[in-house]
């Protein structure tokens, strides 16, 4: 019985092992050139996996893309950050296909949007049409490709979904090919020893270990001794053909003397489970230096369901004097594998250190509802906020507030709250949260009452407050007062806050809403003239903008037409 269920483990641990149920001849490249990625499915981004793949663009806004198979489009949602503006087909093969970051749909799909805009007077807006509304038909062209939302450089994302269950999948397992003949990368190898009975080469902490290249598939460690409970975790990424974008691999496999203890691969994830990709990485070590370290064992807290594991979660435990080689095989999805070997041997000379005394009067037990006051400041800890137990710091001075420091991921939000009864009415108005990046400060979302603000935040580390009183900025025109814009295709103006965010604008002509699409990483709103449906000579733009704290300015300027 064993030795069946051990098979059974080595199968699941196969890359190919699984994958052949997604259909391979289905789905078509979106774009009409050979894929060059950008990113790979669930490479380690801040906070969650990747949820697709970055097909590039060739630098470029405005190419083609077409449907990856026929079906119907069941939401369309246009936002400034994020996926900007995004389009989602369902499939008759139970799939749905996602398409971000585009500049615009085709003519059906627009004229549709456009519609729906104009009824809610918003340029963001999330709809899902029904199933015989828009109809999409194979090779179809669907959009032209963007920089839209959250996107740092013209690309395409893509997407493959489970229709029913809203899991995401590895597109690259539904035979769309990508050119890839290079073996991960290797960075670094750290142990991490577990519990006062635990060392790392004799010393109770954890350390990084010397490997060296023996070939461009294979690196040998020096070797390690070791005893009790230990961890091991690495830094590696992939590369791929025709770009130098570090991705992230597929899989990672650990056996000891033989034995499969550890894999992980990314076939398929759900969005609600992104946020352990925390518990994966050493979080602490990445906040300091900025190095994602994967962890090939799986500590309590951590539901991701990408695992495969044998009993111990794969810890190592070592006895003295004896010896154990610790194998640790890392693959993309194209099969290319790098190796790691680790020599240990069990050693059970530890030596004693000084640890540092991290308790502080602030001791938050995940279990409970934990609430804390310092000043006129206040931090709510609902249960389960962290993952584990932790003492944190606590200060308010001098209009900042800091909640420990940024090295510990949470598991949900927290409150901080402060308390304004001492403000006059014009500095309630004005006060709000932000956070300090070198020189400037950034506004964060902050909520407010009548004798407080507060704000529901992941974030740990300083808060400032500041005050607004400044009104929005708005700038460069396309036209000038009274001037005949007969050949202009578009009306283009610029707004930005200087001090928190610009909450809002609201542009009319003739004193009717207009649709103009906001590109916030320029600053830019622009107006397709087309739209102008009044057939008349002399036209009165007007602009309000609102910022967070509520600041407005107002623009207003005729042009002819």
């Amino acid at each position: 019985m064993n030795k069946i269920i051990f098979i059974l483990f080595i199968a699941s641990c196969n890359p190919s092992f699984g994958q052949s149920h997604y259909p391979q001849i289905d789905f078509r490249n979106p774009l009409e050139f050979p894929m060059v990625l950008a990113g790979t499915f669930g490479e380690l981004r801040t906070n969650h996996f990747h949820s697709g793949i970055d097909i590039k663009t060739k630098g470029k806004i405005g190419q083609l893309v077409h449907t990856a198979m026929e079906g119907y489009v069941s939401r369309i949602k246009i936002s400034l950050w994020g996926y900007g503006k995004a389009i989602y087909i369902n499939h008759p093969n139970g799939y749905t296909t996602v398409y971000a970051h585009l500049d615009k749909f085709n003519d059906k799909i627009e004229n549709y949007l456009k519609k729906k805009q104009y009824e809610k007077e918003s340029f963001e807006i999330q709809l899902f049409p029904n199933k015989d509304e828009l109809t999409i038909e194979q090779n179809e062209i669907i959009a032209l490709s963007g920089n839209s939302g959250g996107s740092s450089a013209p690309h395409l994302h893509f997407e493959i979904r489970d229709s029913q269950t809203e899991k995401t999948i590895n597109p690259l397992l539904f035979g769309l090919k990508v050119p890839d003949d290079i073996s991960p990368t290797f960075k670094g190898l750290r142990m991490v020893p577990f519990g006062k009975e635990a060392a790392i080469n004799k010393i109770p902490v954890a350390q990084d270990i010397q490997t060296k290249k023996i070939n461009k598939h294979l690196y040998v460690a020096d070797r390690v001794e070791a005893i009790g409970k230990i961890g091991i975790q690495i830094n590696t990424y992939d590369l791929l053909n025709n770009t130098p974008n570090k991705n992230g691999v597929y899989s990672i496999d650990m056996s000891v003397n033989g034995v499969t203890v550890y894999h992980h691969d990314l076939e398929t994830f759900a969005f609600d489970e992104s946020k352990y990709i925390n518990l994966l990485i050493d979080y602490e070590h990445f906040a300091k230096y900025h190095n994602k370290y994967q962890k090939t064992y799986i500590e309590q807290p951590n539901r991701l369901s990408i695992y495969q594991t044998d009993e111990n979660k794969g810890f190592i435990f070592i006895n003295d004097q004896e010896d154990y080689h610790v194998e640790i095989t890392i693959r993309d999805i194209a099969k290319n594998t790098t190796t790691i070997k680790i020599p240990i041997t069990g050693n059970k000379v530890i030596t004693p250190i000084i640890k540092e005394n991290k308790r502080t009067p602030y001791f938050v037990d995940q279990n409970k509802y934990t609430v804390f006051k310092q000043g006129k400041s206040e931090i709510r800890f609902p249960k389960h906020t962290f993952f584990e137990n932790v003492y944190i710091q606590y200060q308010y001075l001098n209009n900042k507030i800091t909640v420990h420091q940024p090295k510990i991921p949470l598991n949900k939000n927290y409150t901080l709250t402060y308390f304004t009864d001492s403000l006059t009415t014009t500095q309630k108005k004005q006060i709000y949260f932000a956070r300090k990046n070198k020189n400037t400060y950034n506004y964060i979302n902050t909520n407010k009452k009548e004798n407080k603000i507060y704000t529901n935040t992941k974030l740990l580390g300083d808060f400032y407050l500041k005050y607004d009183s400044i009104s929005p900025v708005i700038y460069h025109p396309s036209f000038y007062e009274n001037q005949n814009i007969r050949k202009h295709k578009t009306l283009s103006i610029f707004i930005k806050d200087n001090e928190s965010a610009v909450k809002n604008y609201y542009a009319t002509i003739d004193d009717r809403w207009v649709l103009m699409e906001y590109e916030p990483k320029k600053n830019k709103l622009s107006f397709d003239l087309s739209d102008l449906a009044v057939h008349k000579k002399n036209h009165v733009f007007k602009l309000k903008v609102q910022d967070v704290l509520g600041n407005t300015k107002t623009f207003v300027s005729k042009f002819f037409k």
